[in-house]
């Protein structure tokens, strides 16, 4: 007897709401803005993403700008949607041969000794 199972792999692009900010805001705070552009802006504000962003809202709203503080943390924990898959277009499909083995929780709980997956799709 064997144990086998099918398995896709898809791809999903999501998205937060779009929010408005203003360079000007972030110009007199203790890590200001000093670029003149939408690339340096957007990657200035990417890299909170990966700091304490926290510490930048808290600073926004000591000097007066909630709503720049509003939108950062809408931003950076707002709800994702979904607004293209590949489940819409296409798949990605196989099957795994071995055995149900809840202690392989990397792979869904299944030791798979072999599979049809071609990387050529």
């Amino acid at each position: 007897m064997y144990q086998l199972r099918k398995c896709e792999r898809y791809t999903n692009w999501e998205a937060t709401e779009a929010v408005d900010l203003n360079p000007e805001d972030f110009r007199d705070l203790s890590f200001p803005y000093e670029g003149e552009d939408e690339e340096a802006f957007v990657n200035y504000i990417q890299e909170f993403y990966y700091e304490d962003w926290y510490e930048l809202c808290d600073e926004l709203e000591e000097s007066g700008k909630t709503e720049a503080a509003d939108a950062i943390a809408s931003l950076f924990e707002g709800d994702m949607e979904i607004y293209s898959s590949t489940t819409d277009k296409t798949e990605t499909m196989w099957f795994d041969i071995g055995e149900a083995d809840p202690s392989w929780t990397k792979y869904g709980g299944f030791n798979a000794k072999f599979n049809t997956l071609s990387e050529d799709y």
